[in-house]
């Protein structure tokens, strides 16, 4: 065997040098039924030594690459005496990462600060109409806020702060926050009491922001200034951190449907409504479609309903009379809603009969009939047809609208019963049409109502499931849709109507978007793509995965993590070459040989950090004070022999471990400890007693 140590020394010790017994311990035999003195297989006893070995090697490489994964090094080479590190505790390494900016490079997140006051207090800013512009980057949008006679300073900063966050095309956000004491929420912030701030998450691109009065002088009245950036380096120091949820795409995708199959979906217009954004949604209620000339078939009679929004609620009827078409029971509903008499034809259809509406409208809600296509339940014509849609109206949107039925179900019979928050859609399901008609449909339907949705059809394989015990599969189709430019509270939502086409398409509930969550010292932050802004800008976190807790996250001197990242990196390093060395009978030299040759190629570099070797076995230690002198003399070059390349140590390393645990640790065992495990342990004169003890107590 290599390495001159015989089979006898292994078997008979059961061990590899460097383990312990507890490492390579044989594994215990159970005894099989039927076996017999000096006949079957021998027991795999050696087996259990070369699987110690293996477990061994394998447990010293991980130790080895999480070291090297967690060494980092400074943004930026220079001034030393700034430059900073953020490490994070080992817990806490999987699911955060951090960077902090060079000094004069950190762009802060928060853009402007208006005065400070109490929400309360009177806002002192003249009634009227006023029109901000704000920019960023190439992107611009005008703004109108209207400001009440008796408007609080809190109402009006809320009215600016919705009006930005309605924008279209801008990632600007804006909060309506408040600082208690002087400097909390930024150093340039001295106002005390309630404060609008407009802020850009550190990922977004444009990081330029301008904001100006187009009409009136809110913008001056409210003290609204710029935030400058700040040149200081991080603040050292230690914080308890946690990821309570990560960020989420809104994303919404149907069932995968064989393309030329006929669709199952009734014939006709099939209703839904859409939801973008973050701000508050109107209610409607969507009639079905009819004929409007067509003959009623409600009854000649009184029938009642009830209308709510928010707090106000109204009883109201319509007396149906002989003769009604559709047209007319439409009419005669919006108009009780609206407060607004109708006419109808008389029964014999000589004159005009009006029909009396109440004498006041509840505010904030109207009803409206307009025109719609039918299709026609055969052919390809569609039929003219009429709808009635009940709506909340501007001002109202986050009130909730609610229709009721009363004696005789008149709501009910004309489809008014089903409330549908956003942008009312409708998808017309023609005779004969396809799956892929239908989506096609609906994706374009939605890609018209709004450009921040992508929509759009995808062909993708789907399981077929028509043949029992394969697997086997098909094109398909489905509809996609993903809100662009996916700003802080914004979600993508569908809402069904009473014909429930979207759960008919697996389109009722999927993925609607969500905002990330970081808690720093027991305070939330929130983020639209797990990018958080920390120290005005100057330390940058990212998250990647929940942490269930909160663990220590550290900003410190550069210098002091890249010292003590680099010993924790050479410990494991020794660790793992001294357990090769003990073993060398065992292991091939293919792994050691890897591991030195990043040592060597970088040697030059090395000794000047203050590295060296022991003469015996390779092992490498640093001399602290050297390291020290030569990262401050010599930042560049130390980078470059650490990490700067890659044929650095640090990433040369890395290479080297994971091409060795991607062959697996027993690829490196020599030939013979591999065929050990197939060699019968050594047994005594009393194992072989005991044996046949045992068979003869069997037979």
């Amino acid at each position: 065997m290599a390495g001159g140590i015989s089979d006898i020394y292994f078997t008979s010790l059961r061990l590899a040098k460097g383990e312990t017994v507890a490492e390579a311990a044989p594994v215990p035999l159970a005894r099989a039924p039927g076996i017999t003195v000096g006949g079957g297989d021998a027991p795999p006893g050696n087996q259990a030594a070369v699987d110690g070995l293996t477990a061994g090697l394998a447990s010293r490489l991980g130790r080895f690459e999480n070291a090297l994964s967690r060494f980092a090094w400074p943004a930026g080479n220079t001034p030393w005496s700034a430059a900073r590190l953020v490490v994070a505790s080992p817990g806490l390494d999987a699911s955060v990462s951090g960077v902090a900016l060079p000094s004069g490079q950190a762009v802060n997140p928060f853009k402007f600060f208006s005065n400070g006051k109490s929400a309360l207090a009177a806002s002192g800013i003249p009634a009227g109409d006023y029109a901000l512009r704000l920019d960023q980057g190439p992107s611009a949008g005008t703004f109108s806020v209207t400001v009440g006679a008796r408007d609080t300073w809190g109402q009006v900063l809320g009215k600016v702060a919705e009006a930005v966050n309605d924008s279209a095309n801008l990632s600007v956000r804006a909060d309506v926050t408040r600082q208690q004491k002087p400097f909390t929420l930024d150093p340039s912030l001295a106002a005390v009491g309630t404060v609008l701030a407009l802020s850009v998450n550190p990922l977004r691109r444009e990081q330029d922001v301008a904001l100006a009065d187009v009409s009136g002088d809110l913008v001056s009245r409210l003290g609204i200034k710029a935030v400058p950036d700040v040149a200081a380096p991080a603040p050292l120091g230690t914080v308890q951190a946690g990821v309570e949820r990560l960020a989420a795409p809104a994303f919404l995708h149907s069932t995968g449907y064989d393309p030329n199959a006929t669709t199952g979906l009734a014939t006709g217009l099939h209703t839904f409504a859409l939801a973008v954004g973050s701000g508050a949604q109107p209610t409607s209620y969507v009639s079905t479609v009819f004929d409007p000339d067509a003959a009623t078939t409600l009854a000649p009679k009184t029938y009642t309903f009830g209308l709510a929004l928010g707090g106000n609620r109204r009883s109201l009827s319509v007396t149906v009379k002989a003769g009604w078409t559709w047209g007319d029971v439409q009419n005669a509903v919006a108009g009780q809603i609206n407060a607004t008499p109708t006419s109808t034809w008389s029964p014999d259809g000589t004159s005009t009969v009006l029909v009396a509406a109440p004498s006041f409208s509840l505010p904030g809600v109207a009803a409206r009939t307009s025109a719609a296509a039918m299709p026609a339940a055969t052919g390809a014509a569609s039929v003219a047809g009429r709808v009635l849609t009940v709506a909340t109206q501007a001002g109202a949107a986050g009130e909730v609208l609610a229709l009721t039925d009363g004696q005789g179900g008149i709501l009910a019979a004309l489809g008014l019963t089903t409330p549908l928050r956003g942008t009312v859609l409708s998808v017309a399901v023609a005779a004969g049409d396809t799956a892929e008609d239908v989506l096609g449909n609906l994706a374009r339907t939605v890609a018209l109502a709004t450009g921040r949705v992508d929509a759009a059809t995808r062909h993708a394989a789907i399981p077929a499931t028509n043949v029992p015990g394969r697997r086997l599969s098909h094109r398909g189709v489905t509809a996609d849709l993903l809100l662009r430019n996916r700003r802080l509270g914004e979600s993508l939502t569908l809402a069904d109507g009473a014909t429930g086409l979207l759960a008919s398409l697996g389109l009722d509930a999927k993925l609607p978007g969500q905002d990330g969550r970081l808690t720093i010292d027991n305070q939330p932050l929130a983020s639209e793509n797990n990018a958080y802004a920390l120290a005005s800008g100057r330390v940058v976190v990212t998250a990647r995965a929940d942490t269930g807790q909160t663990l220590p996250l550290s900003v410190t001197r550069a210098m002091d993590a890249v010292e003590s990242r680099l010993t924790a990196v050479v410990d494991a390093y020794n660790d793992l070459r001294k357990y090769l060395d003990a073993n060398a009978g065992f292991f091939t030299g293919a792994l050691a040989d890897g591991l030195e040759r990043p040592v060597t190629g970088n040697w030059s570099g090395l000794a000047a950090l203050g590295f060296a070797r022991t003469r015996s076995a390779g092992r490498l230690w640093i001399a602290t004070d050297t390291l020290w002198r030569s990262l401050y003399a010599d930042g560049q070059g130390a980078r470059h022999t650490l990490v700067g390349a890659p044929s650095s140590l640090i990433p040369a390393w890395k290479g080297v471990v994971a091409t060795a645990k991607a062959a697996g640790a027993g690829s490196f065992l020599t030939p013979e400890t591999t065929h050990l495990s197939r060699v019968a342990p050594r047994r005594t004169a009393s194992d072989l007693e005991r044996r046949n003890w045992l068979v003869d107590l069997e037979g």
